[in-house]
């Protein structure tokens, strides 16, 4: 075992020396002119916020973000808030404690969703999911929301949508006002605590950002409590001509019951998870017409899970890869051309299940041209996992004006989910005795249509309006049998289609309000009834509105129609529909050099009874409290 892992550390380090050396040599290959202004012009390319917002009006592509900024202005606590509070994007934590269940144009278990870091994968290879609690929300410069069918750089597993959360530090002189220190502190329901703080250091035109977030709650069910706390550094290397370097390093613990359902016959499972992960990105220009970013990374995971029966496993992984993007543009950025490129090597050492070895190549195309306003766009990728052998991957899309503030959007693509770890052998997330695995299990091959119409009445003033279609064969869904035990299985084919609409509105100088509409249908072709976790209804709007006093009020109504937990729709397993009203008041204070902010968030103000999902009722009404302070 120990010559195993010694072999794992040395193929890591061949690829991050590699990586650094195929960097180096476009550094000199820089214009013969001398011009100082190039590692400028890269920062403008990479981070111009203005240049962003155009691409995604202009592109095919529907894309949704949120600033820095805009974070910081919803004194959220957590990336699992912050996604929440994008329009179309519902997230909840997942039953077992571990990792967050994330819903993009109302996706249930009908398809898969790819979250990236910095542009490289960061789902878990054991569930598909992602742990979002191990992320740093201060170094969150960023979070991109990419709907179906999302481009082929993305990467393989985005059916059902993506998530790109970009990290880093704020340039260099970019404030000279910027504070270099936050402190949070909050506390609220169910025994809730918890304290965050981190550090900005300017050496030498190095910018290094630490973090440290601890957290407690006792929760509202039994053996529903959990621990978990975090460090974590980003450290943007100075520039030099044409390439910038950084280095990215995080590790996450959690300790936490696991009750499952109301119903589960392991009530007391318990689960403990540590996380670690490094990221080198390095990113340059070749030349005047092409930038280039590369990222390797690698990520050590550890799961110890205890049942109620006293049976007791261990899980260990270890994920390493590199990831590259190379991207040309010329005539005035009238046409670009974007080359991908993703290796990666999964190991698994499961206590039930065994060593399991997976390999990942990917390698795609995507070309982009404007024809006067009208922007096309075509992209195809290749994707190798050694145990399901290749499967191609394709998009496009075309973007047409209709008058000077409105367009007309249509993408279609072409992908496959591969089945997880956890879905082929024994996953392990504390309920050991209710789930198996089926290694008979074949990919999913997912079609996705949509078109729509954005119209942006003025900066502030936006309304989106697109019909969808998603058909996916060999469907992976769960099958509860008899003995209470849920085993995944293929089915012929499913699908969902619907409309969904999102408006942004400035009512005033002081409010606006974002809302976001979804009508849908879904059937799974076995026996024609709705798929599971898939509701036909979904709405969410939030109103955001800055009293005289300075303090800032965010008030969330959500409602999402009745959905099923099991392939046959059978009533006891009706999961009830339920609107949900959430409020938070932010006050700032400045107190001479320290700006500190006041907040109380009451989740579930009407304290309606509802589940996340079958058998997980929600934690009714709760309340948190906390202050930040900046200095």
């Amino acid at each position: 075992m120990k010559r195993e892992w010694l072999k794992r550390t040395v193929l890591t380090a061949v690829i991050v020396i590699s990586c650094v050396g195929t960097a180096s040599v476009p550094a000199q290959e820089h214009p013969a002119d001398g011009s100082e202004n190039l590692s400028f012009e890269l920062g403008e390319v990479v981070v111009t916020a203005e240049r962003i917002q155009e691409y995604i009006e202009s592109h095919p592509q529907q894309v949704t973000m949120m600033t820095r900024d805009q974070i910081a202005r919803g004194s959220y606590t957590d990336l699992n808030q912050v996604l929440d509070a994008m329009p179309g994007v519902d997230v909840k934590k997942s039953g077992s404690g571990l990792g967050s269940r994330i819903s993009i144009r109302g996706s249930g278990n009908s398809g898969k969703i790819v979250v990236l870091i910095n542009g490289r994968p960061a789902n878990s290879t054991q569930y598909g999911s992602v742990d979002l609690d191990s992320i740093p929300l201060d170094m969150v410069k960023r979070v991109d929301v990419f709907k179906p069918p999302v481009p082929v750089w993305i990467g393989p597993g985005g059916t059902a949508g993506a998530v790109n959360i970009l990290l880093a530090n704020p340039p260099a002189g970019s404030d000279k006002k910027q504070k270099t220190t936050r402190i949070g502190v909050q506390g609220g329901s169910f025994g809730k605590v918890g304290a965050n703080a981190s550090r900005l250091m300017l050496l030498d035109g190095h910018q290094v950002r630490i973090t440290a977030a601890g957290n407690h709650r006792d929760g509202r069910r039994t053996n529903s409590d959990s621990d978990n706390g975090s460090v974590s550094f980003q450290w943007d290397l100075p520039s030099r001509e044409t390439v910038e370097y950084d280095l990215n390093g995080r590790y996450y613990q959690s300790g936490h019951g696991s009750p499952g359902r109301t119903d589960n016959p392991t009530p007391n499972a318990r689960q403990s998870y540590r996380k670690g992960a490094l990221d080198l990105g390095i990113k340059g220009l070749w030349g005047e017409t092409c930038d280039y970013e590369l990222k390797t990374y690698l990520d050590v995971t550890r799961l110890e899970d205890e049942s109620d029966t006293g049976l007791t496993s261990n899980l260990d992984a270890l994920t390493c890869g590199i990831k590259n993007e190379t991207n040309w543009s010329g005539d005035n950025d009238r046409w670009a051309v974007r080359l991908s490129g993703n290796l990666a090597r999964d190991s698994i050492d499961h206590t039930l299940s065994g060593d399991h070895h997976r390999d990942h190549a990917s390698f795609g195309l995507q070309g982009d041209r404007v024809f006067g306003g009208i922007t096309a766009s075509l992209g195809t990728r290749c994707d190798y996992t050694s145990d399901f052998d290749f499967q191609p991957a394709v998009t496009g899309g075309v973007s047409i004006p209709i008058g000077a503030r409105t367009r007309a959007k249509i993408n279609a693509g072409y992908g496959t989910n591969v089945p997880t770890f956890g879905q082929l052998y024994q996953p392990s997330h504390g309920s050991i005795d209710q789930v198996r695995g089926n290694p008979d299990l074949k990919e999913e091959h997912v079609w996705n249509l949509s078109t729509g119409v954005s119209w942006c009445v003025t900066k502030d003033n936006t309304v989106e309006v697109t019909a969808f279609r998603e058909d996916t064969d060999d469907l992976i869904v769960y099958r509860e049998g008899a003995d209470q035990i849920h085993r995944p299985v293929n089915i012929d084919g499913a699908y969902r289609q619907g409309i969904e609409a999102v408006a942004g509105w400035k009512l005033n100088a002081s409010a606006n309000i974002e809302v976001s509409c979804l009508l849908q249908e879904s059937r799974n072709r076995e026996n024609d009834k709705n798929l599971t976790y898939t509701p036909d209804q979904k709405i969410k709007a939030t109103l955001n509105w800055t009293f005289p006093t300075q303090t800032r009020s965010i008030t969330t109504v959500s409602f999402v129609s009745r959905q099923f937990s099991d392939l046959e729709n059978t009533s006891e397993k009706q999961v009830d529909g339920y609107t949900c009203i959430d409020l938070k008041l932010i006050q700032p204070v400045h107190f001479q050099r320290w700006q500190c902010e006041c907040f109380v968030s009451i989740m579930n103000l009407l304290d309606e009874a509802y589940e996340v999902h079958h058998g997980y009722p929600d934690d009714g009404f709760r309340v948190t409290a906390g202050i930040n302070f900046n200095f």
